[in-house]
């Protein structure tokens, strides 16, 4: 025990120097105003969903929704009814999506420290690296671009991760406690109704784990899997069986998500996703090879021999999160988010003994490595707190919309031109901001028109003299 303890303070600064990192990747973006198209979109729906606008199985974006349907069905409920009850507990802030995905960071990071303790549970020197692999994910491009805005990924990503833990802890057991894969099917169950059918792929962990480890038969492999699946598969009989969750989760299945795939291609070719996986672990992959070079002639290749199975197998898992993309013409990189963390484990069992070595090299420097790590935090921070109050991207926009929310009030309808009902970033933000929604159909008192657009019908609005730089705001002539 004497010696556990005198081992901790020499991971303390790398530690201070993960977390700097984590912070500073995401937080001096997320904490300025604007986001990403998708992830106002959600954000809206959850913040409505919290103002008691809409409800968990048919929650509302705006009065005309998407593609005709009479509630949004664009994702399952599930994320969009945990972040409403921010919005309820904490109020109106725009910080309050901000602080739900900065929770989410914090979450997924401490699962990829316990699943890290849990590959090194008999050895407490390689178990304190858990600072290693959360570098090696955070600086995946894609993952802390997702973390700097509120998408489904970074919650999904969270019971994904939940699941891969709990059925390796199972594997990995003598009893093989169904608890465990019982645990791992209700985080499945959780995942999918964040993100949809991708969320299923930790059912490939116990078919894996005996391709790798073969430690269990082909069949304890398949019957561990129907283990996990019969919770998923119980709680969504149940709820097709129910009137609400099964006219929700059908319409969001049948009406969305497979329109979708066989509709609305976003990529050319399938394999999209191997050349963007590929390209957004290319740091890694040179900065893993470069070190292992490196150090090849100092014995350790044979250190990392003695990890390559969990090293292969958490590459699979990684793998397994991005593989099934191909099934569809539909990809965008953030869509691989959950399968990240296990990209940086694998990575991070390849670096563990070099890294080991440095630490304990440099432990004569506790001192002055901590008062280092110390100072970097302390600057991140401060360079994060100087963003407050900034706006990130599309500042024109917002600020058009604040300048009509002096005017418009909040939760009317707002009458536009057609082509402005697919302008979504100035619908998501009128959403989020104001609860306005546009629709160019019926007769309204105000109409929003892009700069120098004249309206169809001029003799019966008239201008407002505001300022703004995308959009002009009329106002019904109250002559007429």
């Amino acid at each position: 025990m004497r010696n556990i303890k005198e081992r901790i303070p020499k991971q303390i600064p790398y530690w201070i120097l993960a977390a700097s990192v984590l912070v500073g990747l995401t937080l001096p973006i997320l904490i300025q105003e604007g986001m990403f198209m998708d992830a106002m979109l959600y954000t809206s729906v959850s913040h409505n969903l919290g103002q008691g606008i809409g409800t968990f199985w048919f929650p509302q974006f705006s009065k005309l929704n998407l593609y005709g349907l009479s509630a949004f069905h664009e994702q399952p409920p599930l994320v969009f009814g945990i972040q409403a009850l921010f919005f309820k507990v904490l109020g109106d802030s725009v910080y309050v999506e901000r602080f739900y995905t900065f929770t989410c960071l914090v979450v997924t990071a401490l699962l990829i420290v316990v699943l890290w303790r849990e590959i090194f549970k008999k050895n407490e020197e390689f178990k304190g690296l858990g600072w290693l692999p959360l570098i090696l994910w955070i600086t995946i491009p894609v993952c802390f671009w997702s973390f700097s805005n509120n998408m489904h990924e970074n919650t999904m990503g969270i019971f994904t991760l939940a699941s891969v833990y709990f059925s390796y802890r199972g594997l990995r057991s003598k009893d093989k406690n169904i608890l465990w894969f019982l645990l791992a099917g209700f985080a499945i169950f959780l995942a999918t109704m964040s993100k949809g059918i991708p969320g299923f792929f930790p059912l490939g962990v116990p078919i894996l784990y005996w391709l790798v480890f073969r430690s269990i038969t082909l069949k304890e492999g398949i019957y561990f899997t129907l283990k996990i699946l019969f919770v998923p598969f119980l709680l969504y009989s149940i709820l097709f069986v129910l009137p609400e969750s099964s006219q929700s989760l059908s319409t969001y299945l049948f009406e969305r998500a497979l329109h979708r795939i066989n509709s609305d291609p976003t990529v050319s070719s399938r394999f999209y996703v191997f050349e963007r996986l590929f390209s957004e672990l290319i740091p890694q992959i040179l900065i893993t090879g470069l070190i292992v070079f490196i150090t090849r002639k100092r014995g350790y290749l044979t250190k990392i021999r003695e990890n390559k199975l969990d090293i292969v197998f958490f590459f699979l898992i990684g793998i397994s999160g991005s593989l099934p993309l191909v099934l569809t013409m539909v990809q965008k990189g953030f869509y691989m988010v959950p399968s990240l963390p296990f990209f940086g484990i694998g990575f991070g069992l390849i670096l563990a003994p070099m890294a080991l070595d440095l630490v304990n090299f440099y432990s004569s420097k506790g001192k002055l490595l901590l008062l280092l790590s110390v100072l970097v935090f302390g600057g991140v921070l401060i360079f994060a707190g100087c963003q407050i109050g900034k706006i990130s991207r599309d500042k024109e926009l917002i600020l058009d919309i604040k300048n009509m929310g002096v005017i418009v009030p909040k939760y009317s309808v707002v009458k536009s031109s057609p082509e402005l009902l697919n302008d979504w970033e100035l619908q998501c933000y009128l959403i989020r901001y104001l609860n306005i929604s546009l629709d160019y159909k019926p007769f309204h008192q105000y109409l929003i028109l892009k700069k120098n657009i004249t309206p169809i019908d001029d003799q019966t609005y008239e201008k407002i003299p505001i300022k703004t730089e995308l959009y002009d705001l009329y106002q019904k002539s109250q002559a007429k």
